[in-house]
């Protein structure tokens, strides 16, 4: 009897390495970040860095997981808010939420999804169930919303000098004399 070939195992998206991304992820550079903050990751034994930021374009709000004290792959790709949003309004109302809510948003390493649960639950997105070390409810997204559009006030583009401003800056600054040519 011939033995079935083993299927190649996939390599973990890792902090450096993002080559496998799910659709609603994105590397794109055009994302301003608007906060950087930390965490404990939900075990409470490493520290998790992440960014909150906001595409010029559309200012459609992104989420990401920068750094980690400790060891392990993870995805550093920017998720987009309303697809968190939908995979935790997408989660079974009979079921406690869990990381697995979140892991077909950052497919490729088990870490991406905890932690990404953990800076959420940082910034009370989602609030651990009383009693219970690994379950989440939903928190308060409209409170949450509302301290990102306080933070995105701060962020718009300075206004273009008006044209009169300018000349008067280039009246109040004297002009170095030109020195004179000396030929031999």
């Amino acid at each position: 009897m011939a033995k079935k070939p083993v299927p190649a195992k996939k390599e973990p998206t890792s902090a450096t390495n993002d080559s496998q991304e799910a659709p609603s992820t994105s590397d794109k550079t055009d994302i301003t970040t608007i906060k950087k903050a930390t965490c404990p990751n939900l075990l409470g034994n490493q520290t998790l860095g992440y960014e909150i930021g906001i595409q010029a374009e559309t200012t459609a709000l992104y989420w990401r997981v920068s750094t980690n004290t400790g060891n392990g792959y993870w995805s550093r790709a920017w998720v987009k808010f309303a697809d968190i949003q939908k995979a935790l309004n997408a989660w079974p109302k009979d079921m406690q939420l869990s990381s697995m809510a979140l892991r077909p948003l950052l497919p490729g390493s088990v870490n991406s999804s905890s932690f990404l649960l953990a800076t959420l639950a940082n910034e009370s997105v989602v609030e651990p169930v009383p009693d219970s070390k690994r379950h989440y409810q939903l928190g308060d997204i409209k409170a949450f919303l509302a301290s990102v559009t306080d933070l995105t006030a701060g962020h718009s583009k300075p206004a273009k000098p008006k044209p009169k401003a300018k000349a008067k800056a280039a009246a109040r600054m004297p002009k170095a004399k030109a020195k004179p040519a000396t030929g031999k």
